[in-house]
């Protein structure tokens, strides 16, 4: 097991010469924020990165919303719905809601954004949507595949309304480079993959997001944290976040510098190529990967790298979500001798090499690698950036591999164990029952949805299809005359902060 402090002599020689943050974003009303991350295209139906998704929440809104303190779904662009039957729901749109470009809301945007998801390949599957009726101008049908009972978070969550008119004639491209939304922010500068400004929409129509309080966002991708943190401190930053647990205690040193943290949805998996598609290895063997099981010390490398607020888990899927009932699983405990035994026990006593993949967290997957190496498995870290290793996943050629799943913050089991287990092309175990079970869930009979989820769960633990690691714990640092409420769903919302006086 590895213990590691991140950047630790870096943060200490910058709190030393700093001593108090510079607090500046107030006197320009701009909110200067950074992560390490940014899709290449802003376009929200071309990516799933989660800065992508958070940009999303800023610049486009979506017919309902979901209040992220009490979970109550709220009406947004549209005032009201009605369930017709099981697979339609009729929305109600607000009138006078305008787009940044000045063009007007209206049900032909709702009918368009519908169309298009249906009819495109597309990173985010909406495969919950059959399509769209527009019954008047502000009157529209939402056609259900099947009956789909997460359907309001897949709606807060995954189908934001583009200006019909606007993306027909722009394209992909076109909405990446100058992004139009109804959104509270408007894009005034874009540098695509590094840097993005965005202006308060003056004419916002306001619904369950309200008002923005704060002038101007401008985030930058900045790949260090040591950097962001520095930039914190000196005043260049107003807001990071994913502050490692090291890190923590030494920025709450800092006069001036705000840190809060919690659990999230999110959680982190290892995911193991059981079903053989990239060719013959020792993982199709569930001794082995029971072994792999055994050799992960999950609760150390948590405690080190994710720190207060996360927890260990049992399970393929996010304990808050419905349907994650780890009663029946079955659990590994660290236990680097029993994993040797079953190592030489599946033909395997000298161990074995295997290529690894990580695309995030590289202390983590190094943590991962250095317990699997402990156990005769020689692992080879092949590190890429995100886009590089889900088509490498897609097309059935990594046989293990680190990843991390927020679940575009579904809070429903159909948006983690669905999307691993549902033999698409990311399920590398491809159980025909486990199918079978997850499809038997999807019912608005909410009893058989967790009986089947409970089973389907069991089988994949029992089998050791994956190592089910922990839940992330957001950790956030932000100017102390920012007021900022942390959010479970790992989608900061800045339109509802301000300005403390």
């Amino acid at each position: 097991m590895i213990r590691s402090a991140i950047g630790a002599s870096c943060m200490a020689a910058a709190i030393a010469a700093v001593g108090t943050a510079a607090k500046a974003g107030p006197e320009d009303d701009t909110l200067r924020w950074a992560s390490d991350s940014l899709p290449s295209s802003i376009d929200y139906y071309q990516h799933t990165v989660r800065e992508g998704i958070v940009l999303a929440f800023h610049i486009w809104d979506g017919l309902v919303y979901k209040d992220p303190e009490t979970g109550e779904y709220e009406p947004h662009l549209a005032e009201s719905w009605e369930v017709i039957d099981d697979t339609t729901i009729e929305f109600k749109l607000r009138e006078g809601v305008m787009f940044h470009n000045g063009a007007e809301l209206t049900a032909d945007d709702v009918v368009y954004t519908v169309d298009f998801v249906t009819s495109n390949t597309l990173p985010r599957d909406i495969f919950f949507l059959d399509g769209a009726e527009k019954v008047d101008d502000y009157t529209v049908r939402l056609l259900l595949s099947e009956p789909f009972p997460p359907i309001m978070d897949y709606l807060v969550n995954m189908l934001p309304i583009y200006p019909g008119e606007y993306y027909d004639e722009v394209g992909v491209d076109g909405m990446s480079r100058a992004p139009i939304g109804t959104g509270p922010y408007r894009v005034t500068e874009l540098a695509a993959g590094d840097r993005i400004v965005m202006e308060k929409f003056d004419d916002y129509f306001g619904g369950a997001k309200g008002q923005p309080s704060i002038g101007t966002l401008e985030f930058r991708r900045i790949g260090e944290f040591n950097t962001q943190a520095v930039e914190l401190m000196t005043g260049d930053l107003d807001w990071i976040w994913r502050v490692p647990p090291d890190a923590r205690g030494r920025l709450e040193q800092v006069d001036g510098i705000a840190v809060d943290s919690g659990e999230l949805l999110r959680f982190g998996f290892i995911n193991m190529d059981a079903a053989g598609r990239g060719g013959e290895t020792p993982l199709q063997d569930v001794r082995v990967r029971r072994a792999i099981n055994h050799a992960i010390d999950r609760e150390g490398i948590r405690a080190a790298m994710m720190g207060p607020g996360s927890n260990v888990i049992d399970t393929a899927c996010a304990p808050v979500q419905f349907g994650c009932i780890a009663d029946q699983v079955v659990t590994y405990e660290y236990d680097p001798g029993l994993a040797r035994e079953l190592l030489a026990e599946a033909g395997y006593a000298d161990g074995f090499s295997i290529p690894f993949y990580a695309y995030r967290e590289r202390p983590i997957a190094e943590a991962i690698i250095g317990d699997l190496n402990a156990v005769g498995i020689t692992a080879n870290l092949n590190y890429l950036q995100i886009s590089a290793l889900s088509e490498l996943r897609e097309a059935g050629t990594t046989p293990m591999w680190f990843q991390a799943w927020g679940s575009t913050s579904i809070g429903d089991i159909i948006a983690s164990t669905g999307h691993w287990f549902t033999h698409s092309v990311n399920d590398y175990a491809r159980d025909d029952r486990v199918l079978e079970l997850m499809e038997q869930g999807n019912t608005m009979d909410m009893d058989v949805r967790r009986e089947a989820y409970a089973e389907a769960l069991r089988i994949i633990s029992e089998e050791a299809y994956i190592v089910p690691m922990f839940t992330y714990a957001l950790t956030y640092a932000y100017n102390d005359r920012l007021h900022f409420t942390p959010v479970p769903d790992e989608t900061p919302r800045f339109y509802n902060a301000r300005w403390i006086d």
